[in-house]
Order: structure tokens, then sequence, then C-alpha cells
């Protein structure tokens, strides 16, 4: 088991650069996940790290070994790709146990080693089963059965759940946090689902256009962002967003006014001036109905869910405004509202995204 270091790595294609100067680092025995919206350069980052992808720059570490120039089969990683690539001819012992066999690992071994996988993974009862025989769930499995009986020292997981639908996602990611709390291994997982990464990750890498914006502990990104990038991806349904213009600021709180209302952000630091432009955000679930002022808005549809529902507002300027309810049944289609948040729920961000505090 070891941890992985990135040290100002760069990748470039040509004149394009796909990775630009990334500095990071997942402990030993922590899931680590790179997070961010397509293009981003996530999966080319973890191909770097297996190997797959030659970098134009930095250094690249594995339980403190440099491994920049490596070949990918000495790197002490297993990977798991989007495709399950399984034999379709091969049984799931045999599927498993193929790395094995042409390491030429004896059988007693191999058996030995895809056994205990095998009851890691609740597959013991489907070892003799051709893959065509399996679910979804089950075939990607296997395919982390054969990562497993490598006994690598990092495993690398590249968006290994895209291909199953809802109800498997939900499954998969319980049994890879199992799996991760058994067996202890340094793990990276690249998606662009927010929500895997705020259920898996010890530590979330927020990335946008080659560059990490953000990294920590998902709640602590999701509380405390660094900039309006990083707040409106982490978090489902995403945080509400106005432009405003500063019309107040004392020693603790600023006031932004647009077309669309009113809010109060709560600072600690240096307060723009009046009249000055920022961007205001507040997450949905810290909206909620007031008397008057705030955000004026129509609702057009809301979203049943059960224990809560998320609600869509037009507000004046025609953006659409989501507040979250809990426990109410009452109908709210065509109803006017006003909408206020407390001020410490409140963010403030400059035009170009940087987070006031």
């Amino acid at each position: 088991m070891s941890g992985v270091k990135l040290s100002n790595v760069r990748k470039s294609f040509g004149a394009h650069d796909v990775i630009k100067d990334v500095s990071l680092e997942v402990p030993k025995g922590e899931f680590g996940v790179f997070v961010g919206p397509s293009g981003c350069g996530k999966s080319t980052l973890l191909r770097m790290i297996a190997g797959l992808e030659e970098s134009s720059g930095g250094r690249i570490e594995i339980g403190g070994r440099d491994v920049t120039q490596v070949e990918p089969a000495k790197r002490g990683v297993a990977m798991v790709f989007q495709s399950y690539a399984l034999y379709p001819h091969l049984s799931v012992a045999e599927n498993m146990g193929f790395s094995l066999r042409l390491a030429r690992a004896p059988r007693h071994e191999r058996e030995e080693k895809v056994r205990e996988a095998a009851r890691i993974l609740q597959l013991t009862d489907h070892l003799d089963k051709k893959p065509s025989a399996l679910s979804g769930g089950q075939r990607q499995r296997v395919a982390i059965g054969r990562a497993i009986v490598r006994e690598p020292d990092v495993f690398l997981f590249d968006e290994p759940l895209s291909n199953l639908d809802a109800e498997l996602r939900v499954q998969m990611r319980l049994e890879l946090t199992r799996l991760h709390n058994q067996i202890g291994a340094t793990m990276i997982y690249v998606t662009h689902d927010q929500v895997e990464a705020m259920t898996l990750a010890d530590d979330i890498f927020v990335l946008k256009g080659g560059h990490v914006m953000q990294a920590g502990r998902p709640l602590a990104l999701y509380d405390d962002p660094d900039n309006r990038f990083v707040a409106g991806f982490i978090g489902s349904p995403a945080m509400n967003f106005i432009e405003a213009t500063v019309t107040a600021s004392d020693d603790t709180t600023v006031t932004g006014r647009s077309e669309d209302g009113e809010l109060t952000a709560q600072l600690t630091g240096p307060k723009p001036a009046e009249g000055a432009q920022i961007v205001l955000g507040v997450r949905p679930e810290h909206l909620e109905p007031v008397e008057t002022g705030g955000l004026p808005v129509t609702v057009e549809v809301a979203e049943e869910l059960g224990g809560n529902s998320y609600v869509h507002a037009r507000a004046a300027s025609g953006a659409d405004i989501v507040f979250e309810r809990r426990g109410s049944r009452d109908r709210l289609e065509g109803q006017k509202l006003h909408l206020g948040a407390a001020p410490d729920k409140v963010f403030a961000f400059t035009p170009k995204g940087e987070r006031l505090r």
C-alpha cells in the first residue's frame, strides 16, 4: 500500500496543454477522487499515474518512488476501466486470474487469490459462470476482482460505473466504499458525477481546464468553496447564483441587489465598495419563504421526492431559482413567494468567480 504524489505535472498534445502544472497528493490508504466536467483532464491525469500517458513534465511518485519514466507494469498499480473488458469465453474465475496466469504464478496461488477476491466481492457462487450470465454490476465486480488479485499498491478507477443504471450505480458505490474499508488500499477514482465524488471520497480534487481548482474533504468543499466554479459544481441541485450590485456593507456583511431581488452575505475580510459588481450564491436548502424582501419569485415546477422536494421558481430576470422543501405537501405551482437566506449561508464572489470572504 502506497501513497501517490504529483509535483508540477504537465501534459501537452502538440501545442495543446491538457494538464497544467498539477501538484497533489493522495496519502497512503486514502480514497481520492478526481472530479470535473468532460475535457477537464481528469482521465488523462489518471492515465499518467498508470503510465499509459507519458508526462510532458513534472514528477510522479508512488510510495515515495519516482515512477515518472517507469513502464506501467512496474509501477505497482492496477486499473479498472469504464468498459469491463472481460473475455466472454472464460469463466469468472479465469477472467479474474488471467493476469496471474500470464505472470506464470503457480496454480494453487492463482486459485487462492481468486477465491479470496471472490469472497470480498460476493462472487463465490459465480466463479464457474461466463460473463454473459452476469448482471452489469456483477461484471464490474469481476473487473475489480481482476485488479484485486494482482495485489497492487494503488487501485485506479476510470469512471467504472458510468455504464450502469441508476440503481446499480448506488449499489456499486456502497460496494466500493465497503471494499476500500475492508482492504485499506490507496484508491484514485475518476468521475464527472459529483454525487459519486461526495459519497466515495476521502479527498476530492476538482479539476477544470487542466488545473486543480480546489482539493479537500467532501464536506469542506461543499461548505467552504474557494471559487464560483467549485461552489456550482459541488452540490446537487447546484447552487443558485445572482449577479448583483453592492448597495450596502458594514464590518460583517455586504448586501447586493439586482432585478431579481436582494440578499446579504456574511464577510470577514475587506468589503467591496458600494456600486461594485458581485455574484451572490446560495444553496437550495438554505432558501426559505420570507414575508417580504429577499428574492421575489413565481413557482413553476416542484420535483416531489417523498421526504423532500426541489421547487423550481422563476425570478424577475427569468433566472431559475431552486429551493428545497421538507415535509410539506402543499401545492405551490403558480404562487408568488419571497425567498430569503441567513447571511452566513450566502456566498459572495467577484465577477471573475473568486470568493469574497
